[in-house]
């Protein structure tokens, strides 16, 4: 090199994917003493693992890879939302490029282009961004990068949607009309609306998962459609719950057994505890499946002309109607099956204001009975006479 010019060079280790040998390299501009300097700053560097990753793999490569990884814990409607999103829009843009090259402002400008030139709606590119950012994690386990792009980009903002769950007057209406039109639909629909469970576990509810005695439904399990059919699988917080029933939706399991043994004794077979509560079958062996349910509840909230309402919003009903009543949001969440109590602030926050609301006034009413009584008493109480004091 000239004067004052040197190359300064460390090995890195190997590539990860590719095996090769990797060398880290910087020309230094200055004396012997300089180029030693920034010898010993990647030398550092090194021993650090900062100077990790791959230059073999591109984001087509890492997405297939971390899909077949990832696909087993994934529910069948999410998996396919996966796919959709990473052919139609992720990869066609960003396959091609190395991992290792792809920045945070890279992906800034991605999403502004899905958001303005493509239109795709704000919820669809945090979806995009969500399956980004979960790739490039499993990229930094694999150490085939040592910095995750999504962490710094920027999806742009949702705006949170108004829940607005059916009124208590719509829902007995719904379900008067469920129970006329088929008994066993009004007794699923009316689970939904007083447990707040999802479709897929109240079609995936066994008679050994009600207790008669303690009061109580265990939700321990999903079903869900898969290509070909139906799997029965882990809830989606991939844990169980119990919750307490009412007398009246006791009351409703116990009409749908005598429904479930009147079908099973006209064919002479038994209904084990093992048999599902929801079944078209006498034995009980094959559940109801949630897209089955929903056009029974599509074809009803339609002939009562309430056209905007969704099953899950019997989940939402249930939800906003305990909140309103002061029951505490830890017990809210416990029953719908939140992974915690912070998911259901955040999907209830209006319902918990208004409640917070209410609890105000009630506070502001006791103070105010309380200083009422207090005058009361003290305009009661017999004054002491002056020459009793001395």
């Amino acid at each position: 090199m000239g004067p004052g010019v040197w190359e300064v060079r460390i090995d890195a280790g190997r590539d990860p994917v590719s095996g090769r040998r990797r060398q880290k390299a910087k020309w230094v501009h200055g004396s012997k003493r300089d180029a030693q300097r920034v010898l010993n700053s990647l030398a550092s560097e090194v021993d650090s693992g900062r100077f990790v990753g791959t230059s073999a793999v591109t984001l087509d490569r890492l997405a297939t890879r971390w899909l077949a990884q990832a696909e087993e814990n994934l529910s069948p409607t999410t998996l396919r939302t996966y796919k959709s999103l990473l052919s139609n829009w992720i990869l066609p843009a960003l396959g091609h490029r190395k991992i290792g090259s792809i920045q945070s402002s890279d992906l800034d400008d991605f999403y502004r282009g899905l958001t303005k030139r493509v239109q795709l709606s704000a919820s669809t590119v945090r979806q995009v961004h969500a399956i980004i950012r979960r790739a490039f994690r499993q990229a930094i386990l694999w150490g085939w990068i040592a910095v995750n792009p999504a962490t710094n980009a920027t999806p742009p903002r949702q705006a949170k949607a108004d829940l607005s769950p059916p009124n208590p007057n719509q829902v007995a209406e719904l379900l008067h009309a469920a129970h006329a039109r088929n008994p066993e639909v009004g007794n699923f629909l009316h689970i939904a609306a007083t447990t707040g469970a999802r479709r897929g576990e109240i079609c995936a509810i066994r008679w050994r998962n009600v207790d008669t005695k303690l009061k109580t439904l265990t939700i321990e399990s999903a079903i869900v459609e898969v290509p070909g059919g139906i799997e029965e699988r882990d809830t989606k917080t991939h844990s169980n719950r119990r919750i307490a029933l009412d007398d009246d939706t006791l009351k409703v399991f116990e009409s749908q057994r005598r429904l479930a043994q009147d079908r099973a004794e006209w064919l002479d077979v038994e209904v084990s505890q093992d048999a599902f509560v929801f079944s078209h079958e006498p034995s009980g062996s094959i559940p109801w499946t949630p897209t089955a349910m929903t056009k029974h509840f599509v074809a009803l909230r339609n002939s009562l002309g309430y056209d905007n309402m969704r099953l899950h919003d019997l989940r939402h009903f249930a939800a906003t109607r305990l909140i309103a009543e002061g029951v505490p949001v830890r017990t809210v969440s416990g029953r719908l099956g939140h992974a915690n109590p912070s998911t259901t602030l955040s999907v209830y926050s209006h319902f918990v204001e208004a409640s917070d609301q209410d609890a105000a006034g009630i506070m502001g009413r006791i103070m105010a009975e309380s200083k009422e009584m207090r005058a009361k008493d003290l305009a009661a109480k017999p004054k002491e006479s002056t020459a009793n004091r001395f």
